[in-house]
């Protein structure tokens, strides 16, 4: 027959471990919700920069275009 002792300790040692176990799940959600979210944003932030170079794109041939029918206006 083991002794008290015995008992005491493998159930300190178990729910030690399963403290130590439950922080560190909490500590990798917390980490892979934060990547989730600046995926996220970066996704977001580049479909506004493309949408916007596109943008100054067109603004700059109309405005090469009106330059061009300007310069054949004159001649």
């Amino acid at each position: 027959v083991l002794n008290a002792d015995y008992y005491y300790y493998t159930f300190t040692l178990f729910y030690n471990l399963l403290i130590g176990e439950a922080v560190l799940m909490v500590h990798f959600l917390m980490a892979l919700a934060a990547n989730w979210g600046y995926l996220k944003d970066a996704s977001r932030l580049q479909k506004y920069e493309d949408i916007k170079s596109k943008e100054e794109q067109e603004l700059h041939d109309i405005h090469s275009t009106r330059s061009k029918e300007r310069l054949n206006a004159y001649t």
